[in-house]
């Protein structure tokens, strides 16, 4: 017939001294903190990865104003330099700002960007500060 079985019909008392569902607890106990630190790890390689973007936008930019590809006098290659970082880096973020600078026969560029148009997720800017700044630095050759 078709029925419950007899070891179905338990008492509440006996469903209470059971263990089949603890795995179940246990799973949903952990969730949130492996959710949490996924999404840590998520955003923190998010970060990494656009600050050496950013770098390697700045080491470039360096490299094209070390070399003379920039012409002009002084304050038009620093000028174009600024420009060429600035239109490489607003893609990662928005806001960015770049400011290069030439003393000494060295080719300055410093950039800032908001951490929070980086990272995807923003979880972690909760625990960090919400401006990335990055600089690099090259001779000048010509």
């Amino acid at each position: 017939m078709f029925g419950a079985k007899n070891s179905q019909k338990r008492s509440p008392r006996l469903l209470l001294g059971r263990e089949d569902g603890s795995a179940t607890i246990e799973f949903v106990l952990w969730l949130p903190i492996v959710i949490l630190v996924l999404t840590l790890i998520v955003d923190a390689s998010m970060l990494f990865m656009g600050r050496t973007q950013a770098i390697s936008v700045l080491q470039d930019t360096n490299r094209l104003y070390s070399v003379g590809q920039f012409t002009g006098d002084a304050s038009e290659r620093l000028k174009k330099a600024q420009d060429y970082a600035l239109a490489r880096l607003r893609p990662m973020s928005a806001s960015a700002t770049a400011v290069t600078t030439e003393n000494s026969r060295v080719v300055r560029t410093e950039a800032t960007l908001e951490t929070s148009e980086i990272a995807q997720i923003g979880f972690l800017g909760v625990f960090i500060d919400t401006t990335m700044f990055v600089a690099a630095e090259y001779r000048v050759e010509f």
